[in-house]
Parts: structure tokens; C-alpha cells; sequence
């Protein structure tokens, strides 16, 4: 997004953004969502499922519900930026694929 085209709210921007190809498939295990996951990580700024959704928090990552939550668009604009193609490439690039895809 650029401050011209961004949606009006940050909670529609980040709806907008679950839905886009990259952001649903859960970026942990693979698991494919056809409107996309409710819960993001913020530590790594993904797009999770509920299962991956769990194992984040009990090693004390900070998750939010996309509906549930408020959000502001500086958070808008770094899930904009990372989101779960990025964290594929980065962050587990080098490890094993996701369960179902290797």
C-alpha cells in the first residue's frame, strides 16, 4: 500500500491482507486457509493458524486476533512488508519445509 491507495482503516487493511495469496498458507506448518487466518504473530508479523497459533504463545510470542484486536497502520504497514512470503524466505528459508510439503 501507499498513503493514496491504503484502505481507510487499519482494520480493513489487515482483513485485506489476510486474504492475499502469500498470507494463507500458515508460514509454520503449511496449512492452507482459502480466506485467510485470524490470528497474527507479531513478533514475525505472520499470518497464523490456530494450531501454530498456540504453540507461538506458549513460548510467549505476542499473537492478535484480526478481527478481534485494534490495530494501527504502523502495524498495517510492517505486515505490509514482512507478512508470511517474506518470512518463508527469511526466516525459514533454510529449514525443513512445512509438514505436507516435503
Amino acid at each position: 500500500y501507499n498513503l493514496t491507495t491504503m484502505p481507510t482503516s487499519a482494520e480493513t487493511a489487515i482483513k485485506n491482507l489476510s486474504r492475499q495469496a502469500g498470507n494463507t498458507t500458515c508460514p509454520n506448518c503449511g496449512t492452507h486457509s482459502k480466506y485467510g487466518f485470524s490470528t497474527i504473530c507479531i513478533k514475525y508479523y505472520t499470518f497464523i493458524c490456530n494450531n501454530c497459533k498456540s504453540s507461538h504463545q506458549a513460548i510467549s510470542h505476542r499473537c492478535k486476533s484480526v478481527t478481534m484486536s485494534s490495530w494501527e497502520m504502523g502495524e498495517v504497514l510492517k505486515l505490509k512488508r514482512y507478512g508470511n512470503d517474506y518470512a518463508r524466505r527469511v526466516w525459514l528459508g533454510n529449514g525443513a519445509p512445512p509438514i505436507g510439503e516435503g
